[in-house]
């Protein structure tokens, strides 16, 4: 039986080049679907329940819809795209195309609308619910279709002629026969919101691999539609499994020496993570433990017992930098393997490009061959180069592997209007988020990451917050944001105990363990201030002359360069690490720190060592200093730095105790407006908060023995608390100035940010993602360093990996940097035009900078503005990039 009577139906294209028919494609995407479902049962679970339909139900359902979801293609106005393929018998285009998304609503919704639909679909339904779960469907280009508010039922009629329409309807009613659509009754409006964008995620990713030619070979259009789909589903098997988008199967829960190969008995807060009861539902948990105490033991621990019991498919590991996301690497990868049954093989995307040094694990989503340059731009791109492009970059990988480890940012675009930002919540889906250092973002970052929490609380996941020095205001936002998410109100939080563990499940009371700190760093550090740098440079010298291993941390890259080089001129040959480096040359920066100051690091490596670093040395990196010299900062980051002071027993030190030194002045002496700035000019926008730092400094000044874990919490606390009445005066309008920015970041982000309830919807702007920022307080463009090599650019780090020799060529700095100057010099127009042929739609906003040779080993090259002026870069793999 043909299952399509209308012959014209056959020969609508599909995919063009070469043809593939539209139906065929169709029923590719379909099969897609269906494979993701089989392979991820937890989400087909999750977005049943929330519909209120049984499993086998949702899928019938999702698939007949995946089905439709290009039939605006048999619009004769997207066929008209390529006219030798446009079925002679359609009419020309008489109207402005608005796209094969929109026709495909319009019809459907339409003959929806009007009950005139061939098959049962949504059949009872009122426009709400239908229209949410029609807006993911055919929004499945990354972001959704625009919709006119006074959309009526026939407005699919000028898109689709006589022909058009009969073809059109000849396909659904096939579809109706091959997946029919169950009679269900229709969701809550508020259900279907919810619902939407998982289902939006799952929807495109559907149509990313049925778009793969390699694993969809094209059909001829006289293929039989039943053979054709029964055929299609066996590809589809395949091709999720060879992307590597089929969750390996986890191992049996060990013991705690089993999972992490650790020698030593598990601390208090690791033993909690081992035995703690996990509740059904969604979960918050939130572990503030001192810097060292093994707070990510624990959360790997919670992670396994989660993954061991089925109630997670993966993991995925926010830090808030690339340094602390680069460490983290290492500091799993030994026990990665552990969490999967022996013989499985986990999908691992790591930061950087770094899992190909790692075979034991797949690359997630490695099917996803290179586009071809330009395939991917367009609004009707193709489906399949346009998920080459965007999972060209491994930081968007690590969000679909079992396994993924990188930067907050990369996480939050999830909740971001960004264009495939839901294919990032569909990778989240199912996994245990764990964020780590979650004191380290400001009030921007903050509120993005309490509306991650709240859409990974509301899709049923578990978010493990991870912190040593988290302020009680931020810690009450995420268990705001939980609940909201979650659906569940709850008690108060009371225990101020520290360290302290706390886990919030649905119905419960929260579970707040107070725990003991690992003996070793219970410790009493000595606390000394010095006024400015020139007697921070004595106190290095003088331990570096004893042999002590010394870490100075500024506040700024052009501080650490001058202390840097300021160290140089007293005969000191200091190793500088700062953000500032190629990704490839800060890679080697950061194995060369780690082997000189880390733990396997020898006396002789360490002694008389200086560093010299900025913040990205502050938090997750397992360093180790006989001192630390500092320059004020708030007290959260003050303590973190002070957490690398004797952080490993067993080692000769030779200096007579832990000993932090803080630059700073004097918190007792006379306060003007610019007790801060005047110390620290270069640093006074970094934390522009200077009553803050005025408190941090009258708080250490108060503590010259400081207790951990004693003093921890209530050092915390009086620098953050809300009163201001203790602040001096001339400090007032300035803290004042922060407060207000902070609120003001704060409500812009929320204004940015998605609305869980109010589902995948055009209510805003859903650019490319390289548009859109995750952090407010300091925007940064991407630059990709090249060099001339036989007349033509290329990247500066080489590697046989054309692309990933660009993202190890990659340095971020801060707009304000840059000043306006945001394009390559005219001379290199040519050559520029040639060495960005080959990038995505998603690389638009990195700017390519040429470097060329200087006689002192540097290399420079020269940005321009639009008003003509220019601005001299300098690089080199010592210093960095300097402007």
């Amino acid at each position: 039986m043909d299952l399509m009577q209308d012959q014209a139906a056959r020969i609508v294209w599909g995919k063009a080049h070469p043809f593939h028919p539209a139906w065929a494609h169709g029923l590719d995407v379909a099969a897609a679907g269906r494979a993701l479902l089989r392979a991820r049962p937890r989400a087909a679970r999750a977005l049943a329940a929330g519909l209120g339909l049984d499993v086998p139900a949702f899928e019938a359902l999702w698939l007949h819809l995946l089905a439709l979801h290009d039939i605006g293609k048999f619009s004769h106005l997207f066929q008209a795209k390529v006219p030798a393929l446009c079925p002679s018998h359609l009419p020309p285009p008489g109207i402005p195309d608005p796209g094969h998304p929109a026709a495909g609503l319009r019809l459907v919704g339409g003959l929806l609308m009007a009950r005139a639909a061939p098959s049962g679909l949504m059949r009872g339904w009122g426009a709400a619910p239908r229209n949410r779960l029609l807006q993911p469907i055919f929004g499945h280009h990354g972001r959704p279709v625009a919709m006119s508010e006074s959309w009526q039922p026939e407005d699919w009629r000028p898109l689709f002629p006589p022909a058009s329409a009969s073809a059109a309807l000849a396909y659904w009613e096939a579809v109706e026969t091959l997946l029919p659509a169950p009679e269900v009754p229709a969701p809550r409006a508020a259900a279907a919101a919810q619902a939407s964008w998982l289902v939006a995620g799952m929807t495109a990713l559907a149509d990313w691999i049925g778009s793969n030619q390699a694993w969809f070979p094209y059909a001829a259009p006289g293929t039989d539609l039943a053979a054709y789909r029964d055929e299609t589903c066996g590809r589809a098997e395949a091709a999720l499994r060879e992307a590597g988008l089929v969750p390996a199967r986890p191992g049996p829960r060990l013991a705690f020496a089993d999972l992490t190969g650790l020698s030593r008995p598990p601390t208090a807060v690791q033993d909690w993570a081992g035995m703690v009861p996990l509740p059904d539902g969604p979960l918050l948990i939130l572990i503030e433990d001192v810097t060292g105490g093994g707070k990510t033991e624990a959360a790997l621990t919670l992670a396994h017992r989660l993954l061991a019991a089925g109630r997670a498919d993966g993991l995925y590991l926010a830090l808030p930098t690339t340094a602390t996301a680069n460490a983290m690497v290492d500091r799993i990868l030994p026990l990665a393997g552990r969490l999967y049954a022996e013989g499985a093989r986990p999908s691992l995307a790591l930061a950087h490009g770094r899992a190909g040094l790692h075979p034991r694990f797949r690359a997630a989503a490695a099917g996803f061959s290179d586009p071809e340059p330009g395939a991917d731009r367009g609004e009707e791109a193709e489906s399949g180069a346009v998920a080459s492009a965007w999972l060209a970059g491994e930081s968007r990988r690590a969000l679909l592997a079992d396994l993924g480890v990188g930067t907050i940012d990369q996480a939050v675009l999830a909740v971001l209007p960004n264009r495939y930002g839901t294919v990032r919540l569909a990778g989240l889906a199912g996994k245990v988020l764990i964020v780590d250092e979650a004191h380290a973002y400001d009030a921007y970052v903050s509120a993005e990451l309490a509306r991650l929490v709240e859409f990974h609380a509301a899709g049923g996941g578990t978010t493990l917050i991870l912190s040593a020095t988290l302020p009680s205001g931020a810690k009450a936002e995420l268990v705001e944001s939980w609940r909201r998410g979650a659906g569940a109100a709850g008690a108060v939080l009371a225990r101020t105990d520290y360290p302290l563990a706390t886990l919030l499940a649905p119905g419960r009371d929260p579970a707040e363990a107070p725990l003991d700190a690992r003996a070793d760093l219970c410790r009493t550090l000595a606390v000394t201030r010095v006024p400015d740098k020139d007697a921070a440079l004595a106190r290095i010298r003088a331990a570096a002359e004893a042999g002590a291993c010394i870490a100075w941390i500024r506040n700024s890259v052009d501080d650490a360069v001058e202390g840097a080089a300021a160290l140089r001129a007293a005969g000191l040959d200091p190793d500088l690490f700062h953000a500032r480096f190629a990704m490839g040359d800060r890679l080697a920066v950061e194995a060369r720190v780690l082997a000189r100051f880390g733990k396997a690091s020898t006396p002789a490596e360490r002694r008389g060592r200086v560093l010299v670093a900025t913040q990205v040395a502050e938090s997750s990196l397992d360093l180790d200093f006989d001192l630390v010299v500092t320059d004020l900062a708030p007290v959260d980051s003050v303590l973190q730095r002070a957490g690398r002071l004797w952080r490993h027993t067993g080692r000769d030190r030779l200096i007579p105790g832990p000993e932090l030194v803080v630059v700073s002045p004097d918190p007792a002496g006379a306060v003007a407006a610019d007790w801060a700035a005047a110390a620290f000019p270069r640093a006074a926008y970094v934390y522009r908060d200077h009553g803050l730092l005025w408190r941090t400094a009258r708080e250490l000044a108060a503590r010259p023995a400081f207790r951990v874990p004693q003093d921890v919490r209530p050092a915390i606390e009086a620098v953050f608390s809300d009163d201001e009445t203790d602040i001096p005066a001339p400090l007032l309008s300035i803290h004042f100035d922060a407060v207000g920015r902070s609120g003001a970041e704060r409500a812009a982000a929320r204004g940015a940010l998605l609305a869980a309830a109010a589902g995948y919807w055009p209510d805003q702007a859903w650019p490319d993602e390289g548009t859109v920022p995750t952090r407010l307080a300091e925007e940064s463009r991407t630059l990709r360093l090249a060099r001339v090599a036989d007349g033509r650019l290329v990247p500066w780090h080489p590697d046989a990996d054309l692309r990933l020799a660009w993202a190890l060529s990659e340095v971020t700095v801060a707009v304000r940097k840059l000043r306006g100057h945001l394009a390559p010099a005219a001379t290199w127009h040519d050559a520029v035009a040639a060495a960005r042929a080959g990038w995505s739609r998603f690389d638009d906003a990195v700017i390519l900078l040429p470097l060329e040779p200087q006689p002192d080993g540097t290399w420079q090259g020269t940005l321009v503005a639009e008003d003509g002026g220019s601005l001299v870069v300098t690089y080199g793999t010592r210093l960095g990039l300097m402007l």
